[in-house]
């Protein structure tokens, strides 16, 4: 009897997890795939040329969550470096509580995805969730990867919910560091 309660009660938690997805959900396995190539500037998910100015160069990417809008890399120059970033728009609807239901639904598949880049040691994607409002433009989830050692230090991860004026977005964006540092010095 006691082998049996033990068997039931182990298959009920295997079951509670399988169901939760925390670590096996379409978006977090994107967003691994995503982190582990930024150290090699994104080339092996980097797919056919879509557009080119004298400062950036936009591509289409070759993975994409399941149900995104549109996903990009974009290679730039800021501050005379070269800096790549992926992004994601992964909503876009006319309602704020669709988009507000979307954003938290996002963040809970996001946290604590477990990237292990080739030759290094694994980090975890960890962020604090911010309930949006409808009265703002736009709200930031700035994610932290950890413990950031070597070229992980230098990748951002961030899930922004933005109205448009005509749209609510989601953005899921993977980039370098130093855009993030020109971006808070450029929206000040």
């Amino acid at each position: 009897m006691k082998n049996t309660c033990l068997f039931l009660l182990l298959l009920s938690i295997c079951f509670t997890c399988c169901a939760q997805g925390v670590f096996s959900n379409q978006t977090n396995s994107t967003l691994e795939k995503v982190v582990k190539d930024y150290p090699s500037q994104f080339k092996n998910i980097k797919g056919e040329l879509l557009s080119s100015n004298g400062s950036a160069t936009e591509y289409k990417s070759i993975i994409a969550i399941p149900g995104a809008v549109s996903t990009v890399i974009t290679e730039s120059v800021v501050a005379h470096k070269s800096a790549v970033s992926w992004q994601s728009i992964l909503y876009a609807g006319n309602t704020f509580s669709g988009a507000r239901s979307r954003f938290e639904e996002l963040f809970n598949q996001i946290k604590n995805t477990i990237v292990k880049p080739d030759g290094g040691k694994a980090v975890i994607v960890n962020g604090m969730y911010i309930d949006p409002s409808e009265n703002n433009t736009f709200t930031t989830i700035q994610f932290d990867l950890l413990p950031a050692t070597g070229i992980m230090q230098e990748v951002c991860v961030d899930l922004v919910l933005r109205n448009t004026g005509k749209q609510w977005k989601i953005f899921l964006n993977v980039y370098d560091k130093d855009m993030r540092n020109i971006e808070a010095l450029t929206s000040r």
